[in-house]
């Protein structure tokens, strides 16, 4: 795989995804529904213009763990830092009972569902409904926009969507070590959850205000949006290490950075600019993550 055709094929992707977006505008279909059916067209068509997106000629270097780090902390990011911290306090207590309770009862329900209709062990079907249980909320978001529906429950759907993955992630890994040592920690687990939600709450937080202090001190929109990018990362890839929350910590400094940093230390100009370029960059992850999906 050489790297002129790694970067044929996301090319072919962004091309498929413009196609798509504007057909999915003209016939009124949701965006991410859209681009997993055409990914799945893309999959099976035989055509040798679309031999880029065929199987055996797909970058090797496009694994689980580089899509996971290339797409999440961008996304993370994306959605936090548009959200106002007053209104999410406003509605902490449906987000969390969602994020937490919601996402274990998600996975009791959808586990014992498949261990009755499928036969697989209890412990396995859990192991699957953690899987699944923490949703998102992207094509939800879409068609809310379309039709008009009150802020307050895109609010608390987008805002729960940030928080569910650290309580599946906590969920899969106690049923996890279960079925590997045969027995299952609880306590372990939980202890696990909350050191990894708070160290990265902490640490999403610091380096949020940091990275606010210093793009109060630049007034260069380039310059601003290169520190938001770093932060971005820098915050997910710093909790991976640290074994914290990567998730949490992203969504954090995203909180950080839009309701203090953006409002004091950014001028009208370069918050404008910034939404931008994070709209952006949101429209091409998803594009991507949803069109790999369908293929």
């Amino acid at each position: 795989m050489t790297p002129s055709s790694g970067i044929e094929f996301l090319v072919w992707l962004l091309i498929a995804a413009a196609i798509i977006a504007m057909l999915a505008k003209r016939l009124r279909i949701p965006y991410t529904v859209s681009l997993v059916l055409g990914g799945l067209l893309l999959g099976v068509i035989q055509l040798p213009i679309l031999s880029p997106l065929q199987p055996g000629h797909r970058p090797d270097w496009l694994t689980s763990d580089v899509i996971l780090i290339l797409f999440l902390p961008a996304l993370v990011f994306e959605g936090s830092v548009k959200l106002d911290v007053r209104e999410l306090l406003r509605n902490s207590v449906p987000l969390l009972l969602l994020a937490n309770a919601g996402v274990l009862l998600a996975a009791l329900v959808t586990g014992y569902l498949v261990h009755w209709l499928v036969g697989l062990p209890v412990l396995i079907a859990l192991l699957f409904g953690s899987i699944i249980s923490a949703t998102d909320p992207i094509s939800v978001l879409a068609i809310f926009k379309d039709l008009r529906v009150d802020k307050r429950l895109s609010l608390i759907m987008e805002g729960e969507s940030l928080l569910n993955d650290g309580t599946a992630v906590v969920i899969f890994g106690i049923l996890f070590g279960a079925i590997v040592a045969e027995k299952l920690t609880v306590p372990n687990g939980v202890e696990q959850y909350f050191m990894a939600v708070a160290g990265g709450a902490v640490l999403g937080s610091a380096l949020g205000y940091l990275a606010s202090l210093i793009t109060g001190t630049v007034d260069d929109p380039q310059i601003e949006i290169t520190l938001t990018t770093i932060l971005a990362y820098g915050s997910y890839l710093l909790a991976f290490h640290l074994h914290l929350s990567g998730v949490i910590a992203t969504a954090l400094a995203g909180l950080m950075l839009g309701n203090f940093g953006a409002k004091r230390g950014m001028s009208a100009g370069t918050r404008t600019a910034m939404q931008s370029f994070w709209e952006y960059i949101s429209f091409v992850m998803n594009s991507l993550v949803f069109l790999l999906i369908g293929l």
